[in-house]
């Protein structure tokens, strides 16, 4: 392990108090009670009328990368935001279990929980491939999709396999957490630097946990991984991409785009891989108009 200088382990020792104030006064704004269902981590709030949107966070990530937004859409709207096995609050899971499919089981699981039938589901990254195999394979549960800059239904074929053994952008090592925030963020989300340098310091700590579950991941495709076919998926999807994204192309969003039969693309300008912390407002803006567009 690296040696931190003392000022930057400061600075992370900082952000997680930072953050864990943040993410207390948030949720209360958000209106939304943690959870926990056979491992599972989730928070939720019951909604008083129209669709719920269910939140799926990406690799390495948690449900509170979407508490922010979830904290901007209407009040009366229901919100599930879930932590995906062997992510944030929920328990570490084998390679095995780490699918595109068990990431989805598992939110069906939730979704039974607190008794949401149908819903919004937002997907950021793998969160949008795991969105994508609801779509496909518990169509009736989905209402619509908003893919968040989403992996493409090649990601079991692509270039992420190459990721399995060498170098894994995903994955920081303590020496590139600056690095790893420029890759990120073309924007960076308004909580601080010190923030944003503990979450990513957090996830350099669990590399070895990560790795293994980036390995199932990638390599379990099939009715196991992301529908490669997406033409049978009936439910509408809002596609949403940023220009600034380093680590998906944009080509990616088009591809997804032009593949669903129900799909718009809007493209975010000086936005990187997580509009949905970058651009908050404007991201929660779109979700709210495309689910009270399907409520009509």
């Amino acid at each position: 392990m690296a040696q931190v200088p003392w000022r930057a382990r400061a600075e992370v020792a900082l952000g997680g108090v930072q953050l864990r104030a943040m993410e207390r006064a948030i949720a209360l704004a958000a209106g939304v009670r943690a959870g926990e269902l056979d491992g599972v981590a989730y928070a939720a709030r019951a909604g008083s009328g129209g669709l719920p949107l269910v939140g799926v966070h990406g690799f390495g990530g948690d449900k509170e990368t979407w508490l922010m937004m979830a904290a901007l859409v209407p009040r009366r709207r229901g919100a599930v935001l879930v932590d995906l096995p062997g992510h944030g609050r929920s328990a570490d899971v084998p390679e095995g279990r780490a699918s595109i499919r068990h990431h989805a089981e598992a939110v069906v699981r939730v979704l039974d929980r607190v008794g949401v039938e149908r819903a919004v589901i937002c997907g950021n990254s793998m969160g949008g491939g795991v969105a994508l195999r609801l779509a496909a394979s518990w169509p009736s549960r989905v209402a619509g999709l908003v893919l968040v800059a989403s992996i493409g239904r090649d990601v079991h074929e692509g270039g992420a396999r190459t990721w399995i053994d060498g170098d894994n952008p995903l994955i920081p090592r303590y020496e590139d957490v600056d690095r790893f925030m420029e890759l990120a963020l073309e924007r960076p989300p308004p909580v601080g630097r010190a923030v944003i340098r503990h979450i990513i310091t957090r996830r350099a700590r669990r590399a070895d946990a990560l790795h293994r579950l980036f390995r199932g991941f990638v390599l379990a495709g099939g009715e196991a991984g992301v529908p490669r076919d997406l033409g049978g998926i009936t439910a509408p999807a809002l596609v949403i991409h940023g220009e600034q994204d380093r680590i998906i192309d944009k080509r990616t969003a088009e591809d997804l785009a032009a593949a669903l039969p129900h799909a718009e693309l809007v493209v975010m300008r000086g936005v990187g891989h997580a509009p949905q912390l970058e651009a908050p407002r404007h991201t929660a803006r779109l979700v709210e108009a495309f689910a009270a567009r399907l409520e009509r």
